[in-house]
């Protein structure tokens, strides 16, 4: 009862995030069937490739951490674990994690605690990843996002530097902040949210050290950066699907990335309402585009790559139902 609570809560925030994206105008449903029937679909074909090797990406990274602990599985059926789980974070958010790890101990008998404990790990360094894409961003765009920082603020009407009065709030909360640490640090260590954050960041440290214990750490980083360049591409090749978007700077699909990733953390099926409404209202607000092109792009992003998931992950679905487990992934003690 309580899986479905949360369930219908998910479906609940997706659905008011798209009521509020097409009732604010974010999103024209007119406008954007109107562009839609004219895409080309052929640049949708080529993102779905670019899938296929993002997902593969993972699915070989996967398997060099597996290797310190003993486990072997190949390829394929690590690569069809890899596949459920996006084709059921896709459905049920949160449930991919889970569902790859079932895979794998259906394929290979694999414990599902100790394959999550390298999914955690997996996970540290995605975030780690998508912060320095982050940091990227902002250097190479940092006129774009200063003016809409400028754009976003009032200045101070006596003001003759015209420095918003945000930044001025941001850096008083900092100067508090700091104060703060500095004369209470022994109190502050002793309150349990302080303890549980410090226990936190140990186990992130420890997730990140990992790396020197991998026999491949080299290939490990190699396939961090083709997932991550692969999910930068497929984003930028469906600018060419629909002819108005085909002239957009390529810093705009780095854009586009990162605000989605940062969307996704919005438990919502595929990212529905929350990446529609957080990329559109980036590509509106950084780079000026109108807001109902701003909508319809993000939504043709979103829908595209979830659809495409979806309809590939029912293939590795059926794959792996009529399929044989294996039982030999363990060749090795580690």
């Amino acid at each position: 009862m309580k899986n479905v609570l949360q369930y219908l809560v998910f479906l609940g925030l997706a659905a008011g995030l798209t009521w509020y994206a097409i009732h604010s105008g974010t999103i024209n449903p007119e406008q954007l069937w109107a562009d839609v029937s004219q895409a080309d679909f052929r640049w949708v074909g080529v993102m779905m490739l670019l899938t296929f090797v993002a997902h593969g990406s993972r699915a070989a990274r996967w398997r060099i951490l597996l290797e310190p602990l003993g486990y072997h599985p190949s390829f394929l059926r690590t690569n069809t674990a890899v596949w459920l789980g996006y084709f059921a974070n896709n459905l049920v958010p949160r449930l991919g994690e889970v569902t790859r790890c079932s895979a794998l101990y259906k394929s290979d008998e694999i414990p599902i605690e100790k394959s999550l404990g390298t999914v955690v790990t997996e996970r540290i360094f995605d975030v780690l990843s998508l912060f320095i894409l982050l940091g990227i961003n902002l250097l190479l765009d940092f006129d774009r996002l200063l003016a809409f920082i400028q754009r976003s603020t009032s200045a101070t009407p006596d003001s003759e530097s015209g420095v918003p009065v945000l930044i001025w709030i941001v850096l008083g909360l900092l100067i508090v902040g700091g104060l703060t640490v500095f004369f209470l640090w022994e109190r502050l260590l002793e309150l349990a949210i302080v303890k549980k954050l410090a226990k936190a960041g140990q186990g992130l440290l420890a997730g990140l050290l990992s790396i020197r214990k991998l026999r491949q750490p080299g290939l490990f980083l190699f396939y961090t950066v083709m997932i991550w360049g692969m999910y930068y591409v497929m984003g930028y090749v469906l600018f060419f699907a629909i002819p108005k978007f085909a002239d957009l700077s390529p810093l705009v699909a780095l854009t586009i990335m990162t605000t989605g990733a940062l969307a996704m953390i919005l438990p919502t099926p595929g990212g529905v309402g929350s990446y529609n409404a957080f990329v559109a209202f980036a590509l509106h607000s950084i780079y000026q585009l109108p807001e109902a092109d701003s909508g319809t792009l993000a939504t043709f992003i979103q829908s595209s790559q979830m659809l495409s998931t979806l309809a590939i992950g029912l293939v590795f679905l059926v794959i792996s139902v009529i399929s044989r487990p294996s039982r030999k992934a363990v060749v090795s003690q580690p």
